[in-house]
C-alpha cells in the first residue's frame, strides 16, 4: 500500500488514530485473561512449588526462549522477544504474586527438563520440552502455565504490524479490523 493509499484508507487513519487506546485495551484484555486462568490453578501444588525469587534474570531468559520457540523468526518475522513479547508478558505478571509463581514454575520445569537450561539447549531439545509440556493436564502448573502463556504471547505477537507480513492478508487480523465493534 502506498503512502497516499493509505492517507486515504479510513482502517489506516482509525488504526493511527486508535493506537494507544487499542494498547490500553490490550493490555486490560491480557490481565483480566491472565487473573482468570491463574484464578483456576491447583493453588496447593502452586504454592508448594519453591519460589524462585532473586532470580528475574534467568525467568526472563528461559521465557523469552520459550517465547522464541513457540514463535520463531523466520524470512519474512522476527521473533517473539524481537517484538517485546516476553517483556510486556513478564510486565504484566510482575506484583501478581501467582502469576509470578505460575510463570516461574514454568520456567523452572522447561529448565530441569533441558538439563538445567532450557534457553542454552538445543532447537530440538527444546521444541520436545514443549512437546512434553502441551501434554501435561491443565490442572499441573506446567500444563497451565503451558496453555496460558502459549496462548497469551501469540496474541500479543500477532496484534503488531511487524508479524502481519507473514501472513496472507493484505489488512490487519482480527480484532483490529472492526474498531467502531469495540467501543
Amino acid at each position: 500500500m502506498t503512502i497516499i493509499a493509505a492517507m486515504n484508507d479510513p482502517f489506516a487513519q482509525a488504526l493511527d488514530r486508535d493506537a494507544p487506546e487499542s494498547m490500553q485495551r490490550r493490555r486490560a484484555a491480557r490481565r483480566v485473561v491472565l487473573a482468570a486462568a491463574l484464578i483456576c490453578i491447583d493453588l496447593p501444588t502452586l504454592a508448594a512449588a519453591p519460589s524462585r525469587g532473586g532470580d528475574e534474570a534467568r525467568i526472563a531468559r528461559t521465557f523469552a526462549a520459550f517465547c522464541d520457540t513457540l514463535i520463531p523468526a523466520d524470512a519474512l518475522t522476527p521473533a517473539a522477544s524481537a517484538l517485546g513479547v516476553p517483556a510486556a508478558i513478564l510486565g504484566d505478571v510482575r506484583g501478581d504474586a501467582l502469576g509470578e509463581r505460575l510463570v516461574g514454575a514454568g520456567c523452572a520445569w522447561l529448565d530441569v527438563e533441558c538439563g538445567g537450561d532450557f534457553a542454552g539447549a538445543s532447537e530440538p531439545s527444546r521444541n520436545a520440552a514443549l512437546e512434553r509440556m502441551q501434554a501435561m493436564p491443565w490442572q499441573s502448573p506446567a500444563g497451565r502455565f503451558f496453555a496460558v502463556m502459549r496462548n497469551t504471547a501469540m496474541a500479543d505477537y500477532y496484534v503488531q504490524p511487524a508479524s502481519w507480513r507473514g501472513l496472507a492478508l493484505d489488512r490487519p487480523p482480527q480484532p483490529l479490523g472492526f474498531f467502531e465493534a469495540v467501543r
